[in-house]
Formats: structure tokens, C-alpha cells, sequence
């Protein structure tokens, strides 16, 4: 949370919060139910949290697990979303 900036970066897991496309947000093949309940869950009150934040005046960033790895482009693109 940057307070003076009105900014807050999450950095989500892309099993727990279901990123989009990712290989790392599969489904296991286990209590299926179950883990899709769960799964939906957590995304659902993601985007409540996030639209509620955004509501308050704060802007957002979203940072995937996956994304970690390319630790030169997450840098620019946390330092462009800072200075924005």
C-alpha cells in the first residue's frame, strides 16, 4: 500500500485467485466441486475488493505470480503504475 500515491499492488497467486490463461491456475482433478467452489469464491471477492478500492479513490495493480519471473518487466511496470 503506497498511502501518499493512492495505490495498492496485490501480487496474486495464479492457483488461488484463477489467472486467466495461465498453466498455473489449472483445477485439480480431485474434489472438483469443491475446489471450483472455492476457486470461484476467491475470484468473486477479488473483484468485489478491488472494485470497492477503486471506488474509494485507489488505484489498483494486480501482479500474478506468473509475472515474477520477468523480474526487468515487472520492475517498469510497477515503477510506470507508481508514477501514474
Amino acid at each position: 500500500m503506497f498511502r501518499s500515491r493512492r495505490a495498492v499492488v496485490f501480487v496474486h497467486g495464479c492457483f488461488w485467485h484463477r489467472h486467466e490463461g495461465c498453466a498455473l491456475a489449472r483445477t485439480p482433478k480431485s474434489r472438483v466441486e469443491f475446489w471450483k467452489a472455492k476457486l470461484d469464491g476467491n475470484r468473486d471477492r477479488d473483484a468485489r475488493k478491488l472494485e470497492a478500492l477503486s471506488q474509494a479513490g485507489w488505484r489498483v495493480c494486480v501482479v500474478w505470480e506468473c509475472e515474477l519471473k520477468d523480474q526487468g518487466g515487472l520492475a517498469e511496470r510497477l515503477r510506470q503504475f507508481l508514477d501514474g
